[in-house]
């Protein structure tokens, strides 16, 4: 319902004034603008039209209640874990383990496109991502990494850095990256809050990142990692409940979840959300992001002059009372400037 009333829907180069040194949250429809392999709904579903799964890991997404392949393959492997640190041999666990973790990787592979589909868009997404002081991604996918990457290999004084150190671990006290060194002029944190397939963690939930250096094959160096003794970190699907639930099992997404996310609007720095709809499935970052803020700006990307779109953003985070006060602006997600568009 929109009343009659339309909002304005500006041009990126009109509001971008207000944003700069701002910060920037990133949804899945920033995938789908660079390529559309990414518009699918569930992994989960897209195993089953591949018919990836056995009659025993499709019962387990039903017992669990949930549509979450990483927290079915979790649970999965830390029963096998158990079974061979009690010298159990259990060969139907083993056969599910197998058959959750080879339909991961697979269907991943499916949904995920190449670098060099999306190589010519780099420059611009550089040039776009690097004016801001953080940038937030919910999704699990490479897109910003690969931005971090070709960033990185510019000289020209700016620094993408994922707040995870040489060894692959992450650094509790990540502020401290914000500081510019050596020939670092500016500094641009990068955090992926429902993990990425990059990151993993082990039985002993030590969580770490692949490093490398070379564009061409990463999906297929990541997926090489998936190993008996880690899996990767990220939160596919699931219910704003069942989510939260996963972002703290993880001492990665609960410090991006409690630390970051509520500094992302500040009296000093506005908040850009580009491609995410702010769904009730994600009502525990919204409530998150806009938690005791008095003042400030969010500038919301929208597709295509959507205007109900607007009405039920500015209902959720006006009329709602997650933060009367805020200024809320919508923005053309085509206009030149912003995101891949030139």
């Amino acid at each position: 319902m929109t009343d009659g009333f339309e909002y304005a829907i500006k041009d990126w180069a009109e509001i971008k004034d207000n944003y700069e040194n701002g910060n920037l949250i990133i949804g899945n429809g920033a995938s789908v603008a660079l390529h559309q392999k990414f518009r699918f709904d569930s992994l989960k579903e897209e195993a089953e039209k591949l018919r990836l799964f056995n009659d025993d890991i499709s019962k387990l997404f039903i017992e669990f209640d949930t549509s979450d392949f990483e927290l079915i393959l979790r649970l999965v492997w830390h029963a096998k874990l158990i079974n061979k640190h009690l010298g159990i041999v259990d060969q139907k666990l083993d056969s599910a383990y197998e058959n959750i973790k080879q339909a991961l990787i697979k269907v991943v592979k499916e949904v995920h496109c190449e670098h060099s589909d999306i190589a010519d868009q780099l420059p611009q997404l550089y040039q776009f991502t690097k004016q801001f002081r953080t940038v937030v991604s919910l999704n699990y996918d490479l897109i910003l990494y690969w931005i971090l990457m070709y960033g990185n290999r510019n000289e020209d004084g700016h620094r993408f850095k994922d707040c995870f150190q040489g060894s692959g671990l992450f650094r509790n006290n990540w502020q401290d990256l914000r500081n510019p060194i050596r020939k670092e002029k500016e500094v641009t944190l990068s955090l992926y809050q429902h993990g990425n397939l990059s990151i993993f963690r082990d039985a002993k939930n030590t969580e770490t990142k692949v490093q490398r250096g070379d564009f061409e094959g990463l999906l297929e160096v990541i997926t090489s990692q998936w190993e008996d003794n880690k899996i990767p970190l990220f939160v596919a699907e699931g219910t704003g409940t069942k989510k939260l639930e996963s972002i703290k099992s993880s001492s990665y997404l609960s410090t991006i979840f409690y630390e970051v996310l509520p500094d992302l609007i500040t009296q000093k720095a506005n908040l850009v959300i580009y491609g995410w709809s702010l769904g009730k499935q994600e009502s525990h970052l919204v409530k998150q992001i806009f938690k005791n803020k008095q003042s400030g700006k969010v500038a919301i990307s929208i597709f295509q002059n959507n205007q109900e779109e607007c009405h039920r953003i500015y209902r959720l985070i006006k009329n709602e009372k997650v933060a009367p006060n805020i200024e809320i602006e919508f923005f053309d997600s085509q206009s030149s400037g912003c995101w891949n568009n030139p």
